[in-house]
């Protein structure tokens, strides 16, 4: 089994594909219970129910998708085919997502909005399964994959970074009519041209500049449905694949959450503007990236195991940072450059806990491989789309019902104090059970490098 690399200009190329991907979905799982409930006043009941259906979609299409991308035949190869398509796909869907007429009637716009989110969600998956396949296939040494997953979540930060904090400074700036920018109708149709032009920009140069490495898996093997079932069981019996399926689960709930609630809280709870938002979002995520390099020496070192455990330690801290500071909002509105200790620490702490986690799902492959003699990249990155997604989905679905119940009013510029408070410890300590739920799943995990060395070697003997 020869080792597989590529030079870093490819992996650059194939990186990029994973910022534009991450614009829109970050874009949804951050502003659409925002958008829906507060631009559209949809109820969030309905918002929730929305995502809860797209859940079910996403548990059939993102393994499913897998399985086609692994025995697809075509000149473009199994994957890059699918990558082309759902990028064009992904951009004009988006686009119709966030373009609703607010003066519609509530019926009309949750019609509305669940079509977009069904369709995209579709597309999404269209591109991301083969997408991460494809990044498996490109390179098979141990550190070298932990390389390229890096390079990967730099540009899926970025991404983040984009959403999240730029957009605060270009998209919401307050006007006239809206003091409170992201309280704008506008800003939302602005930001989805942006970004969906922008996916179209970065899917290309994937699909272009890794174009050459269409066939580059190691294996061929085709398999028929049966097979699939039989790769899905096969995938969830082993306890290294369920514990990095469950521990990204869990940490990308955390995401989600900061994600989802962040606009909600840092808008109400600590009463800041878009210019205070886009700073502290700003400088969690770029901490986040410019710490990728640390966490890819200390893996090499420690190994990959023991690296995210010490990421979810220092994220835990991070977020009983946030539950503090809660406590004294009224400090924080006065002073919000405080915000910024939570933001150090627990985007130190998350860096590694996005990239580390692609990478040791590669490693399982090898070992299904070892085991089974079967190699289903496709599923088995599906298998993790859909749990990425799900952690996104359920935090908007959860987020979505508990508006309602703690009596979030779109209507009211100030909320009740029971609310800005509930709103304020939902985040943290959300984050924290899932830390905690994460660390307890990678646990169970017993991949390392002298064992993947031992499989490969194997593997190379027996071919």
């Amino acid at each position: 089994m020869k080792t597989r690399i590529i030079s870093f200009n490819y992996q650059l190329g194939y990186g990029i594909g994973n910022y534009g991907y991450g614009l829109i979905s970050q874009m949804v799982s951050s502003y659409l219970i925002f958008y829906g409930t507060v631009i559209l006043k949809i109820p969030g009941s309905l918002i929730g129910l929305v995502v809860s259906l797209s859940i079910l979609w996403d548990a059939i299409s993102d393994p499913l998708m897998g399985y086609f991308s692994d025995n697809t035949k075509s000149f473009m190869g199994r994957r890059h085919i699918y990558i082309l398509i759902g990028t064009i796909l992904m951009a004009a869907t988006n686009y119709f997502l966030w373009t609703v007429t607010p003066g519609i009637s509530v019926y009309s716009k949750f019609i509305w909005i669940f079509t977009s989110v069904m369709l995209l969600k579709t597309f999404i998956t269209i591109f991301i399964t083969p997408y991460n396949a494809l990044g498996a296939e490109l390179i098979s040494d141990y550190d070298g994959r932990s390389t390229i997953q890096a390079v990967k979540t730099v540009f899926f930060l970025a991404s983040i970074l984009s959403v999240t904090a730029i957009s605060m400074f270009v998209f919401f700036r307050p006007t006239v009519q809206y003091p409170v920018g992201q309280l704008n109708p506008d800003a939302y149709k602005y930001m989805a041209i942006t970004i969906s032009t922008l996916i179209l920009i970065t899917g290309l140069i994937t699909f272009f500049s890794t174009y050459k490495f269409r066939g580059s898996s190691t294996t061929n093997l085709n398999i028929g449905f049966k097979e699939f079932l039989r790769s899905i069981k096969i995938a969830f019996k082993s306890n290294d694949y369920r514990s990095v399926a469950l521990g990204y689960l869990y940490t990308n709930l955390a995401s989600a959450l900061i994600g989802t609630i962040g606009l909600h809280v840092f808008t109400y709870t600590f009463y800041m503007n878009n210019y205070k938002i886009g700073i502290i979002f700003g400088f969690q995520f770029i901490v986040s990236m410019i710490s990728q390099p640390f966490w890819i020496k200390l893996s090499k070192k420690l190994d990959k195991k023991d690296t995210i455990m010490l990421g979810l330690k220092i994220s835990i801290i991070g977020s009983f940072i946030m539950l503090a500071l809660v406590g004294f909002r009224d400090i924080v509105k006065l002073h919000y450059e405080i915000m910024l200790i939570y933001a150090l620490v627990v985007g130190f702490g998350t860096s590694g806990l996005f990239s580390l986690p692609l990478s040791m799902l590669a490693d399982t492959v090898d070992l299904e491989e070892f085991n089974h003699g079967m190699r289903n990249e496709g599923v088995y990155y599906g298998l993790l789309n859909f749990a990425y997604k799900i952690s996104q989905s359920l935090a908007i679905l959860l987020f979505g019902i508990v508006l309602d119940l703690i009596g979030f009013d779109a209507n009211l510029s100030v909320q009740n104090n029971y609310t800005l408070v509930v709103l304020g410890i939902l985040l943290p300590f959300g984050s924290i059970i899932s830390f905690l739920l994460a660390k307890k799943a990678y646990t169970n995990y017993s991949l390392n490098r002298e064992i993947l060395l031992e499989i490969q070697n194997k593997l190379k003997s027996s071919r």
